[in-house]
């Protein structure tokens, strides 16, 4: 039997993950993981596995790794984006990464997970606080890294089809994909394509009518995506490998407005959010060491336009604009794996990225910012005994300013350049008592440079640009125990804890220095901390299958009166799956969590909730399943966001098949 969630912590010590593992299609070039030792295999991070996001039904990035615990799903509402904390931090603080390949947006360092569709994974990787110094730069809170497919037979694949209904038998979405791969002696490659889309959805009936939504079908709450993903690889030998890859998205998306009563409605729409990849991936053996290299080109294109009202028709407010951007970033790692002694492994790399942000609005000239971000990294394994072995990390970054243009009156002027550098320092002690049980104690120091927009943005005419802007610096501890209970369950808690230091955060100024008041600029004042307790348990008898884990974070402003936002004190989440046959089963699951602020006066605040969902399959010959779910069962209002609502009682009947 297969766990549920794989936590590395476990898998191999505990024996209950399957022998299938190491057929599974998993891109292991495009990992990056701290390995304290051979035979204990990679630490400090947890994964979500392909099994996961089907029996989960996890269709985008974002709903996938809410399957973790210490993870916080989150709803940008007046924007459409899908967002989370990871034990508090935010993605500007918790960098995404495709293969190891950096994809985060130039501008401002955030990434719609809305868009990201998980059917071309075969795991997603997520590292807290002690993560990877290999990573370079900007992991504050730690690294998401989405990791592709590889094939492993001479010709395989799946495809799948799915329809969305609404509570009323409506039809308002739809889904479809495919991959396909094929490995040779000496070549393989491998093909992914999906596209989804929704037309609308439903909100609860609960739901009372308010200005700016009457109801039923959720106002502009449109969405579709495009997803493809090419890749070839050769492989000359046992041990080395080079791999072009090519990752093509094209989304389009409507941002359903405010529904509350604590603030006003915008009437945004994206007509295009693309986003593409090329990279190259190597790994070469030379004697007892590894050169791995990465090169990439990253482009974020999109278009923004908003309205006067809900009509969508007419632009002529001055709130109402087009807006372009036309961002890209070039970039190259270079690590290396060398063994010093049988008990010792030193692993280097140097990161070189380079990003450029190109914006517009309608009748006004393009604007150019150009960062350059550099680092080096070390990261050494030192194995003390079969039981005991030692991390050690150590980065050195820079951020320099290469370019950046304001727009006033007409006329392109140059903004004030401003550099960042960082010393980060971590080091874990890792120790196995026993066969099954891992113990775990971690320091990690960990920083992030301040973004383009947290530097030059007006913010809509409501702010005033700080150039100066020092580095986010926060300093991790972790405790955490796992181990086997009886034959066939496993357990882990975690205890962590955070300080954050120069915690960049708006400050309000005179109306009077702002065109459109009230005023404020991003300053250095925040000091933070952020800590809690992450609590787990899964394994399974007989027909019965089960997972659940709690949650306790607790987030302090140790510096104003503000509140930190988006992230609930408590989240429990439980599923069982329940095979009485070969050919049936079922998966029903419950997501509880606290409330939490939407504003940092406290003013809004989205309320608890707990939500159901229900699924049934019947399995076919040949590996072929046909699925019917339910998702809200019970119909509940609620809201990530105050204001915000989410999709009410919904259904899906879906089918795919390998080969």
């Amino acid at each position: 039997m297969k766990p549920p969630l794989s936590l590395s912590l476990l898998p191999l010590a505990l024996g209950l993950c399957s022998a299938a593992h190491a057929a599974e299609p998993v891109f292991t070039l495009g990992e990056i993981k701290v390995i304290a030792s051979p035979t204990a295999g990679p630490l400090g991070s947890e994964s979500v596995e392909l099994e996961d996001i089907r029996t989960h039904d996890r269709k985008t990035v974002g709903d996938a790794v809410d399957l973790l615990p210490g993870v916080h799903l989150s709803r940008v509402g007046a924007r459409n984006e899908q967002m989370l904390y990871l034990r508090g931090f935010d993605l500007r603080q918790v960098p995404v990464y495709v293969d190891g390949i950096p994809v985060y947006v130039p501008y401002d360092g955030y990434v719609d997970l809305g868009r990201f569709s998980t059917y071309d994974l075969s795991r997603i990787e997520v590292s807290k606080g002690f993560s990877s110094t290999l990573y370079g730069a900007n992991t504050l809170g730690g690294a998401i890294n989405l990791v592709s497919r590889r094939p492993v037979r001479a010709l395989e694949g799946e495809v799948g089809v799915g329809l969305g209904l609404t509570h009323k038998g409506e039809h308002n979405g739809s889904q479809m994909f495919a991959n396909v791969g094929g490995k040779r002696e000496a070549w393989y490659f491998q093909v992914g394509a999906a596209w989804t889309q929704e037309d609308y959805f439903r909100l609860p009936g609960s739901f009372v009518p308010a200005k700016g939504e009457d109801g039923g079908r959720r106002n502009n709450s449109y969405q579709k995506d495009q997803k493809l993903n090419l890749k070839l690889g050769l492989t000359p030998n046992a041990t080395d490998e080079y791999t072009f890859n090519v990752v093509h998205q094209h989304g389009e998306k409507g941002v359903p407005p405010y529904a509350g009563t604590l603030s006003t409605a915008r009437y945004w729409q994206w007509p295009y959010w693309d986003k593409d990849s090329i990279y190259f991936l190597s790994s070469t053996q030379v004697g007892e060491h590894k050169l791995k290299v990465r090169l990439y080109h990253d482009t974020f294109k999109n278009s923004l336009f908003t309205y006067d009202n809900a009509t969508y028709t007419t632009q002529k407010l001055k709130s109402s604009f087009q807006s372009w951007y036309d961002d890209y970033t070039d970039g190259m790692s270079v690590e290396g794996d060398f063994k010093l002694t049988p008990a010792n492994t030193l692993r280097t790399a140097l990161h070189w990225k380079q990003d450029v942000h190109r914006e517009h609005n309608a009748g006004e000239p393009i604007r150019t910012n150009k960062d350059r971000t550099t680092s080096v990294a070390l990261e050494d394994t030192h194995v003390l005994s079969p039981k005991w072995s030692v991390v050690s990390g150590l980065t050195y970054s820079e951020r320099d300013t290469l370019r950046a243009e304001d727009f006033q009156n007409g006329a392109i002027k140059p903004f004030a350049l401003g550099n960042n550098s960082a010393t980060n320092g971590q080091v874990g002690v890792f120790y196995q008592p026993s066969d099954t049980g891992r113990m775990h104690a971690t320091v990690a120091q960990k920083s992030r440079f301040p973004t383009i927009k947290d530097r030059y943005s007006y913010r809509l005419g409501t702010a005033i640009p700080n150039a100066d802007l020092k580095t986010e610096e926060a300093t991790h501890f972790e405790v955490g125990y796992a181990d086997r209970w009886g034959a066939n369950a496993q357990w882990e808690v975690n205890v962590f804890h955070s300080n954050i230091t120069n915690l960049i955060q708006s400050v309000s100024l005179p109306a009077t220095a702002c065109t459109s008041p009230p005023c404020s600029q991003m300053q250095n004042v925040g000091k933070a901390t952020a800590g809690g307790v992450e609590l787990g348990l899964r394994g399974g008898s007989g027909a019965w299958e089960y997972t659940s884990h709690y949650t306790w974070l607790e987030r302090k402003n140790k510096s104003n009166a503000q509140k930190l936002t988006d992230t609930p004190r408590h989240k429990l989440f439980a599923s069982a799956t329940w095979k009485p046959s070969a050919q049936w089963s079922a998966t029903g699951s419950v997501t509880a969590l606290s409330s939490r602020f939407s504003s940092s006066n406290g003013a809004q605040v989205a309320g608890g909730f707990a939500v159901a969902n229900l699924k049934a399959g019947y399995h076919l010959s040949g590996g072929s399943v046909v699925e019917v779910g339910v998702n809200n069962l019970f119909d509940r209002l609620y809201a990530y966001s105050e204001g915000f609502y989410e999709p009410g009682r919904n259904v899906f009947v879906q089918w795919r098949t390998p080969f």
